[in-house]
């Protein structure tokens, strides 16, 4: 606990696993897109990994739209 309200503590839990998740889904993205570029005949995993990559702007930006009235945390 940091001394919030135990709802608080729940949202930054919350933030955080949502933020761990974008970040794989744009590491995998990466990889993918990486692989389909050099193996041979695999390009494939490319137009998987932009799908990927897209999934995951697509996903942050709807997570960023969805609290408008969010206020940075206090000083």
């Amino acid at each position: 606990m940091n001394g919030n309200w135990p709802a608080a503590d729940q949202y930054d839990e919350a933030e955080h696993q949502m933020l761990a998740f974008f970040l794989l889904l744009v590491i995998v993205a990466i990889v993918l897109g990486i692989v389909g570029v050099v193996a041979k005949g695999l390009l494939y995993l490319l137009v998987i990994g932009i799908v990927v990559f897209l999934g995951a702007l697509l996903l942050g930006a709807l997570r960023m739209r969805r609290r408008p009235g969010r206020r940075p945390p206090a000083r």
